[in-house]
């Protein structure tokens, strides 16, 4: 009597460089994968490296900006062999590293008038994301003398 080996949830792929994604692909992937999520715009070689490892493939899926930068060649090929080629987000990006009332008080700040200097001296932040979070809104500031 034959084990059934269980098969595996979601395969996420993160190298961003080929040698360390092929190493990637065969040691996470075998028979068993059904779902591979890439971290990097697919190309035909990648396909074809994770398509000889999991042969039982049928989803994969990649950011939405990778997705659309995905030339329809690629789309049509995984399509051929039946696999199918969806964007998802599994997360949103960089979270950020200051709390929106620190955020929203630079605004109010500047609103008065002070300036980069003094804003980033009572946040206890840099000048240069002072100014990043200024730009951000639409506003640029002259240089300060």
């Amino acid at each position: 009597m034959q084990e059934q080996k269980e098969s595996k949830e979601i395969v996420i792929l993160n190298s961003s460089h080929r040698e360390y994604l092929i190493d990637e692909i065969f040691k996470k992937m075998d028979e068993t994968t059904k779902h591979v999520h890439l971290s990097i715009r697919p190309t035909i070689g990648i396909l074809v490296m994770i398509l000889t490892a999991a042969p039982n493939l049928e989803l994969i899926t990649c950011p939405p900006s990778l997705y659309e930068r995905t030339p329809e060649k690629i789309k049509k090929a995984l399509e051929k062999v039946g696999v199918k080629f969806q964007p998802l987000l599994l997360s949103p990006g960089r979270p950020r590293s200051h709390p929106e009332w620190k955020i929203e008080k630079i605004s109010e700040l500047e609103n008065k008038g002070l300036s980069l200097k003094d804003i980033s001296s009572e946040l206890n932040l840099p000048e240069a994301t002072v100014h990043y979070y200024i730009r951000k809104r639409g506003r640029r500031r002259k240089k300060e003398e």
